[in-house]
């Protein structure tokens, strides 16, 4: 990316991931990178956990890595030519396993974010293994500002509200979403909900928002894929297919933001010390019952 850009172009790279074969991963990463920088892309995004897979279990330490790692100075070295977006196992201080989104630029990990809602209902168990996260943060990436959220995350309307508010552009979302029910169109219910939620995200927040979510059966569990490009009108710009790995390439435009946020002010209108309050209260309400 340049300052002048107005145009920036993301890969929604929805992939599958050997379980707990982070070796494979990272050689799958390398080639998808590369079709990206082929491509011209600016920027490149993977699903959650993309490097091991996710019913990890008793792997789960098995494919931790810190953030010095040696194991990601590949994927580190090609983000000279492109910004990088993939999930993983962070092995923090102490031992300590967090769900993490790594952001690769101008050749280092110049950003993390641990994921701070870990789903422990149902198939899921993520609280067994991992620790949460305790922030949200929007960050500069080159020309643009981002945002990451993964999975969980998007479902708290509040954790999305809180980046554009810090500042990000590009809200990027990476799931493992599975495959659960049918609905009346024929289509898991899930993946409606999911759907509309994205949407809604776009919409409430006027930003861009980049969906990127895995695909192929790990333990039983179907994931489909769907990634999208989110338009800050809440309007679709590119979807990928279901239930199969693709690249999708899609663009950002600066100025359509610009036009969206001058004429909806959602952001700007936004009463933080309500909030504050609101919130400061409830917390303390809360506090009183324990």
């Amino acid at each position: 990316m340049t300052p002048s850009k107005r145009i920036l172009k993301i890969a929604l790279a929805q992939t599958s991931s050997v379980l707990a074969g982070l070796e494979q991963n990272i050689g799958h990463h390398l080639k998808v990178v590369e079709q990206a920088i082929a491509a011209r892309a600016d920027l490149v995004i993977f699903p959650e956990l993309s490097l091991t897979g996710y019913s990890l279990k008793d792997a789960t330490y098995d494919t931790a890595m810190s953030r010095d790692d040696a194991r990601l100075e590949s994927l580190a070295k090609l983000s000279t030519r492109i910004g990088i977006v993939c999930g993983g196992v962070e092995l923090g201080k102490g031992s300590v396993l967090y769900n993490t989104l790594f952001y690769f630029e101008e050749g280092r990990l110049a950003h993390r974010h641990r994921k701070v809602y870990l789903p422990t209902y149902g198939v899921f168990e993520e609280e067994r293994y991992f620790s949460p996260g305790s922030h949200f943060r929007a960050f500069k990436a080159r020309d643009t500002t981002l945002g990451l959220l993964i999975c969980e995350d998007v479902w708290h309307p509040s954790s999305g509200q809180i980046l554009a508010l810090d500042g990000a552009s590009l809200l990027i979302v990476s799931a493992n979403g599975l495959t659960r029910g049918m609905g009346p169109a024929g289509k898991p219910v899930n993946i409606q909900a999911w759907e509309t939620l994205v949407k809604s995200l776009a919409i409430t927040t006027t930003s861009y928002v980049a969906f990127v979510n895995r695909v192929g059966v790990e333990d039983g569990l179907i994931f489909w894929g769907g990634s999208s490009l989110i338009g800050p009108d809440g309007m679709e710009i590119a979807r990928a297919a279901y239930f199969d790995e693709d690249i999708t390439y899609a663009e950002m435009d600066m100025f359509k933001l610009r036009h969206v946020r001058t004429h909806t002010t959602l952001l700007s209108d936004e009463r933080l010390p309500v909030l504050i309050e609101e919130f400061s209260r409830i917390h303390q309400k809360n506090k009183e019952y324990d």
